[in-house]
C-alpha cells in the first residue's frame, strides 16, 4: 500500500472516521437504555447506515492497495465475527440468517464502492489513450 498523500484519500478518511463514529453514536444510542424501544426509522439506520463507512473505506482501500487481492480485507472482517458468533452461539439457520441481514449493508458499500472505483478507473484510462484536437 502506498502512504496516505493525496488530499483525496485525506477527505475520504476523514469522511469514513465521522460516518463511523455517526454509526457507533446511532448504535450506542439504540441499546442505551432498558427495555429496547426502538423506533422504526432508528432500526432502519441501524441496519443499513454502516454502508456508508464501509464504503467511504472500501474506496479509499481501492485507491492505496497495489496487491489488487486486498481489496477483499473489509468482507473477510466481516465474515470472521460471523463465524465466531454462529459457532459459539450453535444456532444454524437462524444465525446465518441474521449474519446475512446484518452484513447486507456493508457488502452493498464494498459493492458500491468497487463500482465507483472501477469507473472512475475507466474514465480516466481513456482520457488518457484519446487524442487530444488542439483547436479546442
Amino acid at each position: 500500500m502506498k502512504p496516505i498523500m493525496d488530499k483525496t484519500d485525506k477527505i475520504l478518511l476523514t469522511l469514513f472516521l465521522m460516518s463511523l463514529a455517526a454509526y457507533l453514536v446511532i448504535f450506542l444510542s439504540a441499546f442505551w437504555d432498558l427495555p429496547l424501544n426502538i423506533p422504526p426509522w432508528h432500526q432502519g439506520l441501524l441496519l443499513y447506515f454502516h454502508s456508508i463507512p464501509m464504503f467511504f473505506l472500501q474506496l479509499l482501500l481501492c485507491r492505496l492497495a497495489k496487491p489488487h487481492w486486498r481489496l477483499f480485507a473489509p468482507l473477510m472482517l466481516l465474515l470472521v465475527p460471523g463465524l465466531v458468533f454462529v459457532g459459539s452461539a450453535g444456532w444454524a439457520v437462524l444465525g446465518w440468517v441474521l449474519f446475512l441481514y446484518w452484513c447486507a449493508a456493508p457488502t452493498a458499500g464494498c459493492i458500491l464502492a468497487w463500482i465507483v472505483w472501477g469507473v472512475g478507473k475507466l474514465g480516466r484510462g481513456r482520457d488518457k489513450h484519446e487524442k487530444r484536437d488542439p483547436s479546442i
